[in-house]
């Protein structure tokens, strides 16, 4: 398509583009009105040496180097299938991801909750968060670490309302809008084309019949070529006589 002809079947048909931005409000509209908005809620979660390695009266914050492995494998099993499975049993539809924080350079887990209403995405939270502990001692269980020597977990910050994400109609409206338009813009050139075409092809046709008209009327007519038969009759006569005089 070339911009020219795009710009002239606009300015042809500005009556169409018109009609079809118009459409295309409403269809942006309609679609952030059917797409219903989000709730997000996070939460932090940091690992804690044992006291093994901490030591009596020990500090354990200075004691988190380290920690950083034991925090990514607890990481890896909430996005195994099972996990999934029963965080979808205890809220359903909503998204759960589980992740390092890595802003903090340390063992904080990140739990970041998307849910269709906020109490949704609270109560998934919260499961997620008073899960991890069970979680962290059940995988040291496996590896039959006791007593003193077992790592710990304690929630940094948990949020307590969950935020409104209206990305999601934003996102419908702007798809909307852009549909609409390339639907308006394409709509409009082809019937332009077509309007042209059919002009063209009437005009084709007019210049046919007055072709055929003018060919028509520089014919001689049936008394044209009867005068001009007998006038060469006549001709032939007055020569015959002469030779014959």
């Amino acid at each position: 398509m070339v911009l020219s002809e795009f710009v002239g079947a606009i300015r042809r048909r500005w009556y169409l583009a018109v009609v079809g931005i118009l459409l295309t409000g409403v269809l942006g509209w309609s679609a952030s009105a059917f797409v219903a908005p989000s709730y997000t809620a996070r939460g932090l979660v940091l690992m804690l040496p044992s006291k093994n390695a901490v030591g009596p009266g020990g500090n354990p914050f200075l004691g988190l180097g380290g920690l950083d492995l034991p925090a990514r494998v607890v990481v890896a099993y909430y996005t195994s299938a099972p996990a999934q499975e029963a965080i979808a049993e205890v809220t359903p539809g909503a998204a759960v991801t589980v992740s390092m924080e890595e802003s903090t350079r340390g063992p904080v887990i990140a739990i970041d909750v998307s849910a269709d209403s906020e109490a949704n995405a609270i109560e998934a939270l919260n499961f997620v968060a008073d899960s991890i502990p069970d979680t962290l001692g059940r995988l040291q269980d496996e590896v039959n670490a006791r007593g003193n020597a077992r790592l710990r977990s304690r929630p940094l910050a948990l949020d307590e309302t969950a935020a409104i994400d209206g990305s999601g109609p934003l996102r419908a409206r702007i798809m909307a809008v852009v549909l609409g338009l390339a639907m308006t813009a394409v709509l409009v050139y082809a019937i332009d084309g077509i309007v042209l075409r059919r002009r063209l092809a009437r005009e084709e046709r007019a210049a046919s019949l007055a072709a055929q008209d003018a060919a028509y009327d520089d014919e001689p007519d049936e008394d044209d070529r009867y005068d001009q038969d007998d006038r060469g009759d006549r001709g032939d006569d007055h020569v015959v006589q002469r030779l014959h005089g």
